[in-house]
């Protein structure tokens, strides 16, 4: 939507004393007047350099408004001791948040976009124990933003997370840009509807070890409601022996052109429920440190095709071990169904797989390519090295 003459408006004047200190006092009623304040010309709120307590939610429910800080480090709402609820609910359409830290000092969820088309824009999220950024609604942008976990497995906390249900939707969600690092859990957690990540740092995340998981996870596995695009981000250093890349399932999933490096699990694990997944251009390194790992085969692989899934093209990648002792057993493992299955599962055979031109050469097994699935339709070719293509 165009506004005519968006002219900012200051909040100097709101707030009495200076600014650049903490204050037991809670900032959001002076927050909340200068969005409500906005004269009719206008649709930015400049928040000036400076500390400011979030005693309460500070709930915007103004549609189409910026509200913009002086940058990250600079402008820094902070929560105040006594507070344990959510920092900002961002609750009207089409509104953006910039240039700000949101410092959660220790509670649970930071950040929350409520409503469509919410764009959060060169933001620093900290200090949380449960979610950065949660994203219950539909059309909204998370970019160029910094979200950091404590760095421990006793705050399982996920950087971004966005679920949209079981049912058929709809919704989207883009994170692009962005670094992710140090959660207990995901980095990103999304689910349902229309996913794209791209261009993002994800690192240092998933420190739990009583479960698996990857860095990014991406789908229901009880649905095939999610169709995701995952490209060009750099995916490295998972935060715990049990750390994946990515990991995927439940719906049609593109993966392209990430850098993926130095993981416990595999590097791109395609789980139950995969009714699509084309897999290229992507270089994937020095995963398989878990070495107790005890599914057989063992999840230690580049890329991991578990049984089920169907129409799977995975074409041009580099999968690759440099450490001096090897743990990365294949470039691609492609899974049997299971002798005692999942009862929540079909156990069916993939079908219509295509492996070609990958180069699969300096892991563990020098033929590169496990093959148990008997799957239906497949076609194995131009891999490196030849023996892979048996």
């Amino acid at each position: 939507m165009w506004f005519p003459k968006l002219l900012p408006i200051v909040l100097l004047a709101l707030f009495s004393g200076p600014i650049f200190s903490a204050s037991p006092e809670d900032s959001v009623t002076a927050l909340a007047r200068a969005v409500s304040q906005l004269p009719a010309d206008s649709s930015v709120v400049e928040l000036p350099e400076g500390l400011y307590t979030i005693g309460s939610t500070w709930v915007i429910s103004k549609p189409h408004v910026v509200i913009r800080g002086a940058g990250p480090g600079k402008t820094i709402l902070m929560r105040a001791p006594y507070f344990e609820g959510v920092l900002v609910r961002m609750d009207a359409e089409g509104s953006t948040l910039s240039k700000l830290t949101l410092d959660g000092n220790g509670t649970r969820t930071v950040l929350s976009l409520n409503r469509r088309g919410i764009i959060a824009d060169t933001l620093e999220v900290k200090n949380f124990t449960h979610i950065g950024v949660a994203v219950p609604a539909s059309d909204c942008r998370i970019t160029g933003s910094l979200i950091t976990g404590f760095g421990t497995a006793t705050a399982p906390s996920m950087g971004i997370w966005h679920d949209a249900g079981k049912g058929p939707t709809d919704s989207t969600i883009t994170i692009d840009h962005s670094t992710i690092k140090n959660n207990g859990m995901c980095g990103i957690y999304c689910t349902g509807g229309t996913v794209t990540i791209t261009n993002n740092q994800i690192t240092g995340n998933h420190i739990i070890t009583n479960v698996g998981g990857g860095q990014i996870d991406i789908g229901n596995a009880f649905t095939t409601n999610t169709v995701a695009i995952i490209r060009g981000n750099t995916i490295s250093d998972g935060g715990s022996i049990k750390a994946g890349g990515i990991e995927a399932g439940g719906g049609k999933f593109t993966v392209t052109d990430n850098t993926i490096r130095n993981h416990g699990s595999g590097g791109i694990g395609l789980g139950h429920n995969i009714i699509g997944a084309t897999v290229t251009g992507n270089t994937i390194s020095n995963c398989g440190r878990n070495l107790n790992d005890h599914n057989k085969p063992q999840n230690r692989s580049g890329i991991y095709v578990g049984y089920g899934a169907s129409n799977i093209e995975i074409a041009g990648n580099r999968c690759f071990d440099d450490q001096p002792t090897k743990t990365q057993t294949y470039g691609i493992i492609l899974v049997s169904p299971p002798r005692r299955s999942d009862p929540r599962f079909a156990p069916k055979a993939m079908e219509h797989v295509v492996i070609k031109d990958n180069d699969l050469r300096s892991n563990i097994h020098p033929e590169g390519l496990l093959d148990e699935s008997g799957a239906r339709d497949r076609i194995i070719v131009r891999n490196l090295p030849s023996q892979a293509n048996r």
